[in-house]
């Protein structure tokens, strides 16, 4: 690698793996004669803020210690500083690479990107310094304060029910891994849930209107801790993929659970694939939206693709 690498880790992920994970990574580096600097995340937002420091003090690349949502930050943080080129509809590379040591409990970017879950594996592809572009998603969306604002995601968004279930699964136990909360937070979930009105735009056609469970908006083919939601997509195709799960009663929901984990699910007669540049989603319905694993807030929604907007560490 040419210059220095920011190391970022959440120590609570994983239940607890971070540390061990950094240590592991920090030797490697010094054996290899890689400078760095390493920092731990307190709270909600430190990794983005500390990815965006590094970058304005001339880093090489940045390395995620944790699961989706730390990766997620640090993603906002580097492309806060990307070029000007780096917008919805427009190509444009950050110059700053990222990888991903996983040690989250989904850890779904880390299956849609082929990243390995053996530690050792993931820390000598890091020294290997080989990069892959990917594409990024961007949405625009409404906060629960009812401002609007913008993220990147580098996996996938989703609305209704999913984004419900990821509210509730977060607030799990960390110790039970990543496919067991989001199992049982989607049986919790579905006890309450109602499906919603929603209007779907796409690449600026005509609005289709009606009862949706949830709409996902896929760059990477998984979601859910292992779900194989959207089984076409590809990080590096310059498209979204947009899967719709129509107004599913809750039998036959329970029912095709086990046929997401294989992508058999879009066989559905409910479930509805399309793919395109820009989506928008909105609803007279409460639709909390999830990227990536972070609950952010509402639609109305406008979904883009960023093409080749990451340096992926692979």
């Amino acid at each position: 690698m040419d210059g220095w690498v920011m190391l970022v880790c959440n120590p609570v992920a994983g239940s607890g793996r971070g540390p061990a994970l950094l240590a592991l990574l920090k030797r490697r580096l010094e054996a290899a004669g890689v400078q760095y600097a390493a920092e731990t995340t307190r709270r909600r937002g430190d990794a983005a803020r500390l990815a965006r420091s590094a970058v304005q003090m001339g880093c090489s690349a940045v390395v995620a210690i944790g699961g989706d949502g730390t990766f997620f930050e640090v993603v906002n943080g580097v492309t806060d500083h990307a070029p000007a080129s780096l917008i919805p509809g427009r190509q444009g590379v950050s110059s700053v690479a990222v990888g991903l040591l996983q040690a989250g409990r989904g850890s779904d970017f880390g299956r849609s990107a082929g990243i390995p879950s053996d530690a050792v594996a993931a820390c000598e592809r890091i020294l290997a310094g080989r990069t892959q572009t990917i594409d990024l998603g961007h949405v625009t969306y409404t906060t629960t304060a009812g401002d609007r604002q913008s993220r990147y995601f580098a996996n996938a968004a989703g609305l209704g029910f999913d984004a419900e279930v990821t509210l509730r699964a977060n607030a799990a136990p960390r110790v039970m891994g990543g496919t067991v909360p989001y199992l049982s937070s989607l049986l919790a979930t579905l006890i309450a849930y109602r499906n919603k009105l929603a209007g779907i735009r796409l690449d600026g056609g005509e609005e289709q209107r009606g009862r949706i469970n949830s709409i996902v908006v896929a760059n990477g083919q998984y979601f859910g801790g292992g779900m194989k939601i959207a089984p076409e997509a590809h990080l590096s195709d310059g498209a979204l993929d947009i899967v719709v799960l129509g107004a599913m009663s809750k039998l036959d929901l329970v029912r095709n659970v086990p046929r997401v984990y294989d992508g058999s699910h879009v066989t559905h007669p409910k479930v509805r694939t399309m793919r395109g540049c820009e989506v928008s989603v909105t609803s007279p319905d409460r639709l909390l939206l999830q990227a990536d694993g972070e609950v952010l807030g509402t639609a109305p929604a406008l979904f883009s693709i960023v093409p080749g907007a990451l340096r992926l560490l692979v």
